[in-house]
């Protein structure tokens, strides 16, 4: 099949053709699999969000095959993902001379700011949402989820990260809002 025709029936959703891309995503992470693992399976879906959206933006110019395209864009985000790893600061709790007593007022103050936005970001969630993090915060793992709520896994995190990333606009338009100085930190991006 020609590569019009798999990017036709990628874009209409087409099982058989998901899987074949999701399959070339995985054997593309093969070089990176070890240092990776724990993100894996986020970033496979992540991927396949992106690529689908690229494609569907015309992005993909048919200079090379799909499948290659597919396997760059596979190599560049695991090489992104794994700058970003390296650049954490990682700390062994056991060496960390914590203080001792109870917090500051203006680690109080900060507290209840950001837990006042959280509260409004939670409260301008769709219930869907919000029983997606409920089954999260249950400890529940993706394939149980799926299972629970009838629907494929992939699906399913497709869901989450349309969650999350409508969580963080929200956050960024409340931040905004009231002026806050948390509108440009590291974890609203």
């Amino acid at each position: 099949m020609d590569d019009q025709n798999l990017i036709a029936r990628l874009l209409d959703g087409d099982p058989e053709t998901v899987e074949a891309v999701r399959s070339w995503i995985r054997a593309a992470f093969i070089p990176y699999r070890q240092r990776l693992a724990g993100d894996l399976d986020d970033l496979e879906q992540e991927i396949l969000l992106e690529l689908i959206e690229a494609l569907r933006s015309g992005r993909f110019y048919g200079r090379s095959r799909l499948r290659t395209y597919v396997r760059t864009y596979v190599h560049h985000k695991a090489i992104d993902r794994l700058r970003a790893a390296s650049r954490r600061e990682w700390v062994l709790v056991d060496e960390l001379d914590l203080p001792s007593g109870a917090a500051s007022a203006l680690d109080d103050l900060e507290r209840s700011e950001s837990t006042r936005v959280a509260l409004r970001v939670l409260a301008e969630m769709p219930e869907a949402c919000r029983e997606l993090w409920r089954m999260i915060r249950e400890g529940m793992r993706y394939q149980e989820m799926s299972q629970r709520l009838g629907i494929a896994e992939g699906t399913l995190r497709a869901r989450v990260l349309r969650c999350r990333r409508r969580a963080l606009e929200s956050r960024r338009r409340i931040l905004s809002e009231i002026g806050g100085n948390e509108a440009a930190s590291p974890t609203t991006r």
